[in-house]
């Protein structure tokens, strides 16, 4: 065999147990009893020091040498493909097993305990755990560096090349842009009313109907399913087989809905990674924030446009014929659009979502330097709240519990959720170039164009270029926050009327 194909076959391993890990995952979060936790904790960190070994140890050493010095004759794809495994051995290299797989059994433990603390709403459940994830974090961020802050090398895990340096200058002008878009529209509160969405929806009808919709955009299917969780999320287990989940709230429209189609969203990008690279280490999304822009593309640049529910109103209206008897696609646009602060980040508006986001990311970057002790999290969290939306959580399950994230470990991922909206607003624009009837594609349910254009120009790529490079490459410009505050300023007037 060549070198690269040897890297070839030791990708598709590694990658076979990440995914015989991910289903692992899977399973906790959707059907494993609960007494199982100690045994899953402890399948999931032999799993993690596996891969962690046969990425790493003297045969990985040899193999991306071989490969690399091997790599003039390989065409410019597959150059990358070794290139992205070189960078991924490197930084695995400089972790000792011991700490992966002490992070692989803290992540499962924490996991069942943020779910207990959630459901009591104490943080105190999860605090011993919160404690050893940042204590593990601020080791991984030592032994990746140096960097000018720590937070740097856990961002760089989620967003290549990103650093706080860049992402804080970023954030403050969209939380000031974002500002003064709130004083336009807070004296116009009650044109919108959005108290349909609060009536009582059935649980089976809304899960159905959801999961037809996810499927006329463009979710396959036969090589997906949907299942339901208490944090929904996607994963997969190779772009053959993508599972989705989602929670219902019957006397919330959006939670079922809103969050499916933004899973969807994620699945569609892994389900649209090529075969080619699949099993390999270049075989997923180029980074978290161009999978947000995924997610957050369907769910609010197409799901939540006035010429959507054009063709989806009926749909829903026929599920829900007395709850929306009363409605017409115009009032249940706005109602969907309403755009005031609010407690949870997951079912808050397109505009405010951002500021949360920048809350948790501040949080975060303090934990790493020691600036914000764990213990102080939830008091830290409230008055960063009322500071930033003007909302006080009543309790910690609505506060500082309210996220899944830090308890597997994801401190740096955060801050991909708002790239992604303003990813998705950069590339809204540049398809509209190239598909100047895209709105009108979106009034007659036609999404089959739409997602083609995600595939060529955002999908096939994977891990092949870095996410500034896909962003240059669609859009001819770098990560701006001036889209974005176009964007959602331009549906803030349709809504309001102003």
């Amino acid at each position: 065999m060549s070198a690269y194909e040897q890297l070839l076959h030791r990708m598709q391993l590694i990658t076979d147990l990440g995914a015989a890990s991910a289903a692992l995952g899977w399973d906790q979060e959707t059907y494993m009893p609960d007494g199982a936790v100690e045994s899953r904790a402890n399948q999931l960190a032999t799993l993690s020091t596996l891969i962690h070994g046969f990425t790493t140890d003297d045969s990985a050493v040899a193999l991306a040498s071989e490969a690399q010095a091997a790599s003039s004759v390989l065409d410019v794809r597959k150059q990358r493909v070794v290139a992205t495994f070189v960078k991924d051995h490197d930084r695995a290299r400089r972790l000792p097993a011991e700490l992966v797989e002490e992070q692989a059994r803290t992540a499962a433990m924490a996991q069942d305990a943020w779910k207990r603390s959630r459901q009591a709403s104490d943080f105190s459940i999860f605090q011993p755990l919160l404690t050893k994830t940042v204590d593990l974090k601020r080791r991984e961020a030592e032994l990746l560096g140096p960097t000018a802050h720590p937070y740097d090398a856990l961002l760089d895990m989620f967003e290549p090349g990103l650093t706080v340096d860049v992402l804080t200058p970023l954030f403050t002008r969209l939380r000031e842009g974002t500002v003064d878009l709130l004083s336009e529209i807070t004296p116009r509160q009650n044109a919108v009313s959005d108290a349909v969405l609060y009536r009582s929806f059935g649980k089976d009808t809304q899960l159905a109907t959801a999961t037809s919709i996810i499927t006329k955009l463009g979710f396959d299917m036969t090589t997906g399913r949907v299942d339901l969780s208490a944090h929904p999320f996607c994963t997969n287990f190779g772009n053959k087989d993508v599972r989705l989940t989602t929670r219902i709230r019957e006397q919330d429209l959006r939670s079922c809905l809103f969050g499916l189609i933004h899973e969807a969203g994620h699945g569609m990008y892994e389900q649209g990674i090529p075969d080619d690279i699949a099993r390999t280490f270049s075989g997923q999304g180029a980074s978290m924030g161009i999978h947000e822009s995924q997610s957050l593309f369907w769910e609010n640049v197409v799901a939540r446009s006035e010429e959507f529910w054009h063709w989806a109103f009926p749909i829903l209206r026929d599920a829900f014929p007395d709850q929306l008897k009363d409605q017409t696609p115009r009032s249940f646009y706005q109602a969907i659009n309403k755009m005031q602060p609010s407690l949870n980040r997951v079912e808050s508006d397109e505009l405010t979502y951002n500021l949360h986001i920048i809350l948790r990311f501040e949080i975060e970057r303090d934990l790493l330097t020691g600036d914000l002790a764990v213990a102080d999290v939830p008091s830290v969290w409230n008055a960063k709240m009322k500071e930033a939306l003007g909302v006080e959580p009543p309790n910690d399950a609505d506060g500082c519990l309210q996220d899944v994230h830090w308890s597997f470990g994801g401190i740096g991922y955060f801050p991909s959720y708002t790239l992604g909206k303003l990813y998705a607003a950069m590339e809204w624009n540049a398809m509209q170039k190239d598909l100047p009837d895209a709105s009108s594609h979106i009034a007659n349910g036609n999404f089959a164009p739409i997602l083609g254009w995600m595939r060529s120009n955002i999908h096939a790529a994977g891990r092949t270029e870095l996410p500034r490079e896909i962003i240059q490459r669609v859009t001819g410009r770098d990560l701006t926050e001036q889209d974005f505050l176009a964007y959602v300023g331009a549906k803030a007037r349709n809504v309001y009327g102003f």
